[in-house]
């Protein structure tokens, strides 16, 4: 007797606790629940550089802020060539390293230079096959001007696309469906009517599309704005956060609003939420007119480099993570040089610098400490993302 007693109370105990919240979640749910928790990673990836001929100078750094540094701090692989398979072998590796899922590639229109390295340098690549591609659709490139745009080069446009990518087994889908990126679609699809009637022109003759417009801007978002897209996101992080707010917390509060509120404004119309993070920015060397932000928190006396991007990882990204697109997260920029956005990794070996080459020494810097980083951000990114 005493021994059925014992095993009739294991019985209840075990039916107790398959039936609790816990003991109902089998193995299958639970790595498929482990998989939904996982971001998909891309990063805006820029194939527009053109080498350096005369190497006594710093060639095209000369517009980035890194390249008026004193000393100068260069990518990694120095002053390349987006066409060298050398160096987008070592860009797959690095993203390869970081976690990235896939590249968002700028892209300005059909057969001109940038669209052959695309097409033919990097989907094409031995290892391409490692990562990814989608296309980042170059709206101020191809749609006119902010005052005076035109929208007869949208449809023939995607045609290419359709003809010349979207069938890779390399590029991104959602839902069997090609994944493009518009930027500025706030600008040029919103309030303009032939905007809308264009876009409108384009979702009925290509249906099979995943389009993410970059949208966000700001803490007043709509849903109604979101409606005409699978998905949206913003690509500047630094106009609506750092730049009003400064390196600080306070900036990432701000951007963690912005994104609370998109998010929420996107799901009322059954569309997803693509959060976006940024290390810094600094255009000061190839524009007038913005501040530039350090890669540190300003507001903290032991904040070290790296700091922003890893909060605003784990405030402003992981959060936000949206199953309607695959928890997708954007990187901007992999290598946006030019305004001193990118994670690709640097040499690692010299001091770290306040000053540049201009006359006070600190036109560029404006004071701000900038480090030889090395493979920080890329190690940033994977370890953020791997916990």
């Amino acid at each position: 007797m005493m021994q059925k007693s014992i095993i009739l109370l294991f019985t209840i105990i075990f039916i107790s606790l398959s039936h609790s919240p816990q003991g109902n979640i089998s193995s299958k749910e639970a790595e498929s629940s482990a998989e939904k928790k996982k971001a998909l990673v891309g990063a805006y990836y820029y194939a527009w550089y053109g080498g350096n001929k005369n190497k006594q100078s710093v060639g095209w750094m000369k517009q980035a802020l890194r390249g008026r540094l004193s000393p100068p701090q260069l990518p990694k692989l120095g002053i390349y060539d987006s066409r060298d398979p050398k160096v987008i072998g070592d860009h797959i590796a690095q993203s390869v390293r970081a976690g990235i899922d896939f590249w968002a590639v700028s892209w300005w229109g059909g057969h001109k230079t940038q669209d052959d390295t695309f097409r033919n340098k990097i989907m094409k690549h031995p290892q391409a096959s490692k990562l990814k591609y989608a296309a980042l659709y170059e709206s101020t490139g191809r749609l006119g001007s902010f005052k005076k745009p035109h929208y007869s080069n949208l449809i023939p446009d995607f045609e290419y696309l359709k003809k010349h990518y979207f069938d890779d087994n390399n590029y991104l889908k959602i839902d069997g469906k090609p994944v493009v990126f518009i930027y500025l679609t706030r600008v040029y699809f919103r309030s303009n009517l032939k905007g809308q009637q264009a876009l409108s022109l384009l979702r009925k003759k290509f249906p099979e599309l995943y389009l993410i417009g970059d949208e966000v801007f700001g803490p007043h978002y709509k849903a109604e704005f979101a409606k005409n897209w699978d998905g949206i996101t913003a690509y500047d992080v630094y106009g609506q956060s750092l730049q009003i707010k400064g390196a600080s917390q306070d900036s990432l509060d701000r951007l963690n609003q912005i994104y609370k509120n998109a998010q929420t404004q996107a799901h009322l119309v059954s569309k997803a939420f693509i959060p976006a993070i940024s290390p810094g920015f600094n255009d000061r060397a190839v524009r007038n007119g913005h501040a530039g932000r350090a890669r540190y928190f300003k507001d903290r006396e032991d904040s070290k480099e790296g700091d922003i991007f890893r909060e605003m990882i784990r405030q402003s990204a992981i959060p936000f993570l949206d199953q309607r697109a695959q928890n997708m997260v954007m990187v901007t920029s992999f290598n946006e040089w030019y305004e001193d956005t990118q994670i690709e990794a640097t040499p690692g070996k010299h001091r770290p610098t306040t000053k540049d080459d201009s006359k006070d020494g600190k036109h560029y810097t404006q004071g701000d400490r900038y480090v030889d980083y090395g493979n920080l951000y890329l190690d940033i990114l994977k370890e953020e993302f791997s916990k």
